[in-house]
């Protein structure tokens, strides 16, 4: 007995047990419980489990990051019902690298969150299911494609993509026609574009990056980077996105619908902003998306660039989708603490 405590480390008269890693985690009864809680009609808990550990092992970083917050955007994702880190690119989980002082005193990587985000199919797939859009599609406008709008009581919207010598990007559009008849569109200019991607923490620190680069091997590199984040190689779909997002924020849903809750938690995502370890708690996954309640927020925090799933590639051209035939408020850093969850630390 002696000696087997003697290899145990001990403090504050705790024993200090080994961190359980996510694969630990999703297979805990209590996970598989949570995540049957959560998981709608779309998706099995089984199927998910399975998807959940092949999108880890398909992204390695995933295993480093803080297992909470790979928990929680499994749970995310399991709430809306859309697959993650798979070839339909409905939703990614990225690692993102925590900025901190190492031992050695010098700034660097500490460690690794998980970020969870909805792909543009994503969106479109959420079109399809909820009962208010019949129909809706969004496209990146450029100096050579025809466009035209008007809003107000004559509203119209015309767009004919050209076929070569587009040009430059000059703004994005969705347009969506609600069961009820009543059409409605977004129209955003580049200058608002860009000013989205600004609130990419993504985006500014690999732009950073670049920027602070001391030596011509690190730039180069840090350029390489920043040239595959998607605002750079993808710039026409987070444009259409973009405007996607705007556009879910402007229609009359009712709480509850998957759609626009996407969009809340993607912003939030994207930003770096979301405490996706507090969304582990299945009542705080299902309080977000299911009421409409804001995204439990962190403090902001400097971090690293992300790493892309091995499948996270350019999406194709947006196809017209056609519809087929009060908790309380979480807030500020959480630890999965409610009684079915309890001690998954």
């Amino acid at each position: 007995m002696a000696t087997q405590l003697s290899n145990l480390q001990q403090r504050g008269g705790q024993v200090d047990r080994p961190r359980k890693t996510i694969f630990d985690l999703l297979d805990d009864p209590r996970v598989k419980k949570g995540i049957e809680a959560v998981a709608g009609k779309f998706l099995t808990p089984e199927r998910f489990l399975r998807l959940a550990v092949n999108a880890v092992r398909k992204t390695p970083r995933l295993a480093e990051c803080d297992p909470q917050s790979v928990l929680g955007s499994f749970m995310a994702s399991a709430a809306l019902g859309l697959e993650p880190n798979t070839v339909q690119q409905q939703a990614f989980l990225i690692p993102y690298g925590k900025r901190g002082k190492l031992p050695n005193g010098e700034w660097g990587v500490v460690g690794y969150e998980c970020q969870f985000q909805v792909g543009y199919r994503g969106f479109i797939t959420l079109a399809h299911r909820s009962p208010y859009i019949a129909h809706i599609e969004a496209e990146a406008i450029h100096e050579g494609d025809y466009f035209d709008n008007m809003q107000g009581s004559e509203a119209f919207l015309k767009y004919r993509k050209a076929l070569k010598d587009r040009g430059d990007l000059i703004g994005a559009f969705c347009y969506t026609r609600l069961e009820s008849g009543v059409e409605m569109s977004t129209v955003l200019p580049l200058e608002e574009i860009l000013k989205i991607r600004s609130k990419s923490e993504t985006y500014n620190t690999l732009v950073r990056n670049v920027e602070s680069a001391s030596k011509d091997w690190e730039r180069a590199k840090a350029e390489k980077k920043l040239a595959e984040t998607p605002w750079v190689m993808w710039e026409d779909d987070m444009a259409a996105k973009s405007a996607v997002k705007k556009q879910a924020k402007q229609l009359p849903l009712m709480p509850g619908d998957a759609f626009s809750s996407a969009a809340e938690i993607d912003s939030a995502s994207e930003g770096n902003i979301i405490d996706m370890a507090a969304m582990a708690d299945p009542e705080v996954a299902k309080s977000v998306v299911e009421d409409g309640y804001e995204p439990p927020a962190i403090e902001q925090q400097e971090s690293e660039n992300l790493e892309f799933p091995a499948n996270f590639q350019r999406e194709a051209d947006p196809i017209p989708a056609s519809r087929e035939a009060e908790p309380q408020q979480r807030q500020g850093r959480q630890q999965t603490t409610q009684s079915d969850f309890g001690g998954l630390e």
